[in-house]
């Protein structure tokens, strides 16, 4: 909820005209430090969540989901498509495109890398997949209760698996690529954390 406040936050000042100070430095440290507004959006977010989770998984969660998740998908191809053609020109006159982005996202860099380096990644990619699909949580045993008898379980998580992981794959390039060209081509930029997406897309936008 305090990560949806935030794109709420985000979402508010494109509607209203404020998408340049958006993207300027300094606008979501600005934002995320200040005593009242995350905490206003943050509990704006939960009141609609609430919403939704009180109607039920049938007539709220699902019904919310048919609309909510197309458009998601949408706007993720379209945002990564559109991030294969950003060229940027930093202080020294550099220019560097989405596409160079695009070969650090996908060719892997072994430089320095240790086994203990490997496991601690492996690890995280396990963390990260197991709250992904939602096991962690425990909302697959929720929903699995409302599973019919004649559903077909094992083509419900092999349809999870692709489209989860083909959704997460889109995202990074359209994070990625994004970050490379408007970071000088500093690739620690990319190790920022959740912040990284609300510091980077708006720039994209």
């Amino acid at each position: 909820c305090v990560i949806g406040g935030w794109v709420l936050k985000y979402f508010v000042a494109f509607l209203t005209g404020n998408g340049v100070t958006a993207a300027g430095e300094g606008y979501f440290t600005d934002f995320i430090t200040s005593n009242v507004e995350p905490i206003v959006f943050t509990v704006v977010f939960l009141a609609a969540t609430a919403f939704v989770v009180f109607r039920g998984v049938n007539k709220g969660i699902e019904s919310f989901s048919k609309i909510i998740m197309p458009i998601l998908l949408v706007l993720i191809v379209i945002i990564a498509a559109f991030s294969f053609t950003i060229k940027h020109e930093d202080a020294t006159g550099t220019v560097r495109t989405g596409l160079e982005g695009f070969k650090v996202y996908l060719i892997p860099n072994l430089e320095g890398l240790t086994l203990k380096g490997f496991f601690t990644i492996v690890m995280d990619a396990m963390g990260q997949l197991f709250y992904s699909l939602s096991v962690a949580m425990g909302i697959m045993v929720a929903y699995g209760s409302y599973v019919r008898d004649e559903d077909n379980l094992m083509r419900s998580i092999n349809q999870i698996e692709i489209f989860d992981t083909g959704i997460a794959f889109f995202a990074g390039l359209m994070i990625i690529p994004a970050v490379f060209s408007f970071s000088g081509g500093d690739e620690s930029a990319l190790g920022q954390g959740p912040g990284l997406m609300f510091v980077t897309l708006p720039k994209v936008f």
